[in-house]
């Protein structure tokens, strides 16, 4: 007997993700939007929806990934709400969107942003995110795909890194406008994880009183025109020209082996050990930027 499912639907248990018709056979919408919205739902419910994320996932421009967004705000399926600076936490992005293929649940959820007193309220409490109606069926999501520990600040230093966040949007955590731009234009190609050693080095100048301004110490030592002066290794092994050579040489070095890893069958610890050798080679002394880096390339084997 012949079939007369010409729809193949498969009963999955885990793994999967559930649509609401309304949105699927909208036809104010048009399917590239739809399928952008299906892929929104794919994820995990505390996956932050991070513009720049987006594109480097889906291999589309910022307007494209900008018209999809406010597609989506102007047909009733996101809403985007924009914190107030002095509420935000270091790392935390300014704008965050909410999507549902449900209207109605969307409007419900989000009822809280659009009340002046309730937002106030949210505004000062440590959280501002609405809790979402209580689910009585189990999860369809695979919990381990999730981009929350990349968005949320961690005190502990296991910071973001370049690859997950535009660098201005990192540096506006720490910097104003103005010296983001100062730093930039100093050193435009410097990464979050540079900028890092170099924020650190700076904080440590200031509070040792070799400085009088962090942001101008961290501008001029970006430049490579600053000595730092409180820690006496560095001071050992020369001028903070010197600390960018070996910087520039470091990253390259873990890029290198990073593509070497890729395309070889090689073992973790196989590469740090010809990355440390590699870095002798180099003759690289500081002792803090090697170890750095040697972190890092382990921390980028072990997510491979």
């Amino acid at each position: 007997m012949i079939n007369e499912n010409f729809i193949i639907k498969g009963h999955h248990k885990t793994n999967y993700t559930s649509i609401y018709n309304s949105f699927a056979q909208d036809n104010s919408i048009n399917l590239e939007l739809r399928g952008f919205g299906l892929y929104l739902l794919s994820k995990p419910s505390d996956w932050m929806i991070n513009p720049y994320s987006l594109r480097k996932e889906l291999n589309i421009g910022k307007d494209k990934v900008s018209k999809l967004l406010n597609d989506l705000i102007k047909h009733g399926y996101m809403f985007k709400f924009q914190r107030d600076g002095v509420f935000m936490k270091k790392g935390e992005l300014k704008n965050i969107f909410y999507f549902s293929d449900d209207k109605e649940l969307l409007n419900k959820t989000t009822e809280i942003f659009k009340s002046p007193n309730k937002l106030m309220q949210l505004s000062m409490s440590e959280n501002p995110v609405p809790e979402l109606p209580a689910l009585v069926t189990p999860t369809t999501e695979n919990q381990k795909h999730t981009n929350k520990d990349v968005i949320k600040n961690n005190n502990n230093k296991n910071i973001t890194t370049s690859s997950e966040i535009p660098i201005k949007l990192y540096l506006s955590s720490y910097l104003d406008n103005r010296t983001i731009a100062n730093l930039l234009s100093a050193r435009p190609d410097i990464t979050i994880e540079e900028f890092n050693i170099l924020y650190e080095l700076a904080k440590a100048e200031k509070e040792g009183n070799y400085c009088e301004s962090l942001e101008a110490c961290l501008i001029r030592a970006a430049a490579g025109k600053w000595t730092f002066n409180h820690n006496k290794s560095l001071k050992k092994n020369g001028s903070n020209n010197d600390n960018a050579k070996t910087t520039r040489i470091l990253k390259n070095r873990l890029e290198h082996f990073l593509e070497y890893y890729n395309n070889s069958s090689s073992s973790p610890k196989e590469i740090l050990n010809s990355f440390s050798k590699d870095c002798e080679k180099f003759k690289v002394e500081s002792e803090e930027l090697f170890n750095f880096y040697y972190n890092l390339l382990e921390e980028k084997l072990e997510s491979n």
